[in-house]
């Protein structure tokens, strides 16, 4: 998995770190679900560009222009995830909000590439408008339906915050949606 970046200010390793955390924490919950994933992941590339880059299409023809482009937001296709940020350095609030849209694609990345062809139904309306009791693949459906439950989880990490030489270690958290207790409870 190769993750390049649009952006000019922010901090490639820190979205590289926590990227890694996530996965990480959902290779732990479930490791064959993992092996899948490892034989496939360098077929995918995650673009991170900066919001305003957002061209109003996100992949289906039916859904383009509703959002606004200076909102972390993202799309995922066949081995790619294009995940649109607020390109500042910072590590507060401003990053919190850009993890919340990468995180997302990841995870829909992590089940296509894991549950491809698995079918589902969707247990509530979503963001996109699709609508309950829609059938569709899981990788969309269970996304979708634990953002709309707020089934969530803290992916914590130890970064540097000092510099290469002068490293200074801090905890950190953000949300993320909580695949790892999906994958963990998926037989």
């Amino acid at each position: 998995m190769k993750i390049v970046f649009h952006t000019d200010n922010i901090d490639r390793i820190f979205y590289s770190q926590i990227i890694h955390s996530h996965l990480g924490d959902v290779a732990y919950a479930n490791l064959a679900f993992w092996n899948r994933f490892k034989k496939v992941r360098d077929s995918w590339t995650i673009h991170i560009h900066p919001a305003q880059d957002w061209d109003g299409i996100d992949g289906r023809s039916d859904n383009t222009g509703p959002l606004n482009a200076m909102i972390p937001h993202g799309v995922t296709g066949e081995g790619i995830v294009k995940a649109y940020v607020i390109d500042v350095d910072d590590k507060g609030l401003t990053s919190l909000q850009n993890f919340s849209a990468i995180l997302h694609e990841v995870d829909h990345m992590y089940l296509i590439a894991t549950l491809r062809g698995v079918r589902g139904t969707l247990r509530n309306d979503d963001l996109s408008g699709n609508k309950k009791g829609m059938q569709m693949n899981v990788s969309t459906q269970e996304i979708h339906d634990m953002q709309q439950e707020g089934k969530m989880y803290q992916v914590r990490a130890w970064i540097n915050t000092g510099t290469w030489w002068k490293k200074k270690w801090t905890r950190y958290s953000c949300i993320a949606l909580n695949l790892p207790e999906f994958v963990k409870n998926y037989n």
